[in-house]
């Protein structure tokens, strides 16, 4: 009983402090972009760095939260697992796998946001011209794919049952679903469809 009553007590007095009963956290970034600013006015510049850095990896682990919530929690039944996620020469990326261990079939997505550039430049450029190259491999038919007003392109490696389906965004993001198990197309247009592809480029260009 007196523990409840301490329990209440406290509560009460979070609640007069804070307003709200949830936690409350200081925002990381301003703190760090503040303590670059004093150091930089104090010509610490290697503390200012520092600072930077840390304000740097503070915002990429904002954007990876960001970005892993545009990948559904399940596709058929199958429950999502986060994969590893990173910031690494300017890419960020994050993916999750869904897998249906009874008929050996799996599904993976991948969204991954280039430092700069739309879907002609850079990323987009450079992994388009490795899905034409694919394309001219006799062992992986290539097929655009239209989803929601974008285009992808789908190659299938008939040894292995692996298709693969890439879209370019605007603005140096790539979403890129790898099926697994399945026969053809079908499948990764059935993801795609899952994928609010409009958002993901918009929030990430």
């Amino acid at each position: 009983m007196i523990k409840k009553q301490v329990s209440m007590i406290t509560a009460a007095l979070l609640i007069t402090m804070f307003g709200t009963t949830k936690p409350v956290f200081a925002d990381n970034v301003l703190e760090f972009l503040n303590s670059t600013e004093q150091n930089y006015k104090a010509q610490r510049y290697s503390r200012a760095l520092a600072d930077l850095e840390w304000a740097r990896k503070e915002i990429v682990s904002l954007q990876l939260a960001e970005m892993k919530g545009f990948l559904p929690d399940e596709i058929k039944g199958m429950q999502g697992r986060d994969d590893d996620s990173g910031a690494m020469m300017g890419f960020h990326t994050v993916s999750k796998t869904y897998r249906d261990q009874d008929a050996g079939h799996s599904i993976s997505i991948e969204i991954m946001k280039g430092a700069t550039g739309d879907a002609g430049t850079g990323l987009g450029a450079i992994f388009g011209m490795a899905m034409a190259m694919g394309g001219m491999d006799p062992s992986k038919p290539a097929k655009t794919i239209v989803q929601k007003g974008y285009r992808g392109t789908f190659t299938m490696d008939t040894n292995s049952d692996e298709g693969t389906l890439i879209f370019n965004l605007d603005g140096g993001s790539r979403v890129t679903i790898t099926t697994r198990g399945y026969v053809d197309e079908g499948m990764a247009k059935e993801v795609a469809e899952k994928l609010d592809l409009v958002s993901i480029e918009n929030t990430l260009r």
